[in-house]
């Protein structure tokens, strides 16, 4: 809606991305048509808007109900294809060709514009889950290309496309790109709004990692401490903990007392490294590994 509601600014250019994203030849007898079909009513007013600034009485305009597809109404806009041609060939538009004129593909600006009508015609956004920006239409390859290249070289936007039934999808994955194609749409408000809600997920997202991290971390040191203290138990009840050399029993003791530590704070409690204290584990451990296989009594 902010970009229906936009200022109209170069009229033929916005309405040359409606073309070229809804637009259609219509030949009936011997009498050629330029179509633009949008199944948004909204859209459609704004298109009629610009149509009528450009071509003045001369275009047809009717809404029709289209069961087939379950979309509901349409609307749609018809011209006459060699007063269109005219029209746009006095912009330095050729409406049969692929190509897009210089003065649109060169400019940021002129060319935002140009894809606002794109958009409006093919497009849509999404960052419920997964976020992603698209145009869907019967596009060639060739003008897939050059929207992509034109993204990337304009603004640094990485876009990439793909074939789906017959048609052409140009999307858009990473949720900086989308602000930015969004914001060369002249969508800015919108764009400050999808930011927030980006910046708020990516709050709770790190929030979350974090938890988990730390959940996954204590339960790797509840782990590692009962291991830990069953081999002491082991050779306390085997063999006496006071057999054991003076500073594995001071750890060992060190140990039961205090079950819950980390191995780093243990070391800092003990005042050795974490690098030793980790050593002397172990070799605690192989004692208890001696006792459990009897080799020591």
């Amino acid at each position: 809606m902010e970009l229906i509601m936009s200022k109209i600014e170069y009229p033929e250019v916005e309405l040359y991305g409606f073309i070229k994203g809804k637009g259609s030849f219509v030949i009936e007898e011997n009498n050629r048509y330029l179509k633009i079909s949008i199944s948004s009513m909204n859209t459609l007013k704004r298109l009629y808007k610009i149509s009528k600034e450009i071509f003045g009485e001369w275009i047809t305009t009717y809404i029709k109900n289209e069961k087939r597809l379950h979309i509901g109404r349409m609307g749609e806009l018809i011209f006459n294809l060699m007063h269109a041609k005219m029209i746009f060939e006095e912009k330095g538009i050729d409406l049969f060709s692929d190509k897009v004129p210089e003065y649109i593909s060169d400019d940021p600006y002129i060319f935002g514009i140009f894809l606002k009508g794109l958009f409006l015609s093919c497009g849509s956004v999404s960052i419920t889950k997964n976020y992603h920006l698209e145009f869907y239409s019967d596009f060639s390859e060739e003008f897939a290309q050059i929207i992509i290249e034109n993204l990337q070289n304009l603004i640094g936007i990485k876009a990439n496309y793909i074939t789906k039934n017959n048609k052409i999808k140009i999307y858009v994955k990473s949720s900086k790109d989308i602000l930015n194609t969004l914001e060369l749409l002249g969508a800015h408000k919108s764009v400050e709004k999808i930011s927030n809600t980006i910046k708020v997920r990516e709050l709770k997202s790190n929030v979350s990692r974090t938890f988990n991290f730390i959940s996954a971390n204590a339960t790797k040191t509840a782990e590692s401490a009962s291991k830990q203290i069953e081999d002491i138990e082991i050779i306390a009840e085997k063999m006496g903990l006071e057999n054991l050399p003076d500073d594995l029993r001071e750890i060992a003791l060190y140990r039961l007392d205090n079950e819950s530590e980390s191995l780093s704070e243990m070391a800092e409690s003990l005042n050795i490294s974490k690098s030793t204290l980790y050593y002397k584990m172990k070799k605690i451990s192989k004692i208890a590994s001696k006792i459990k296989r009897g080799e020591i009594e």
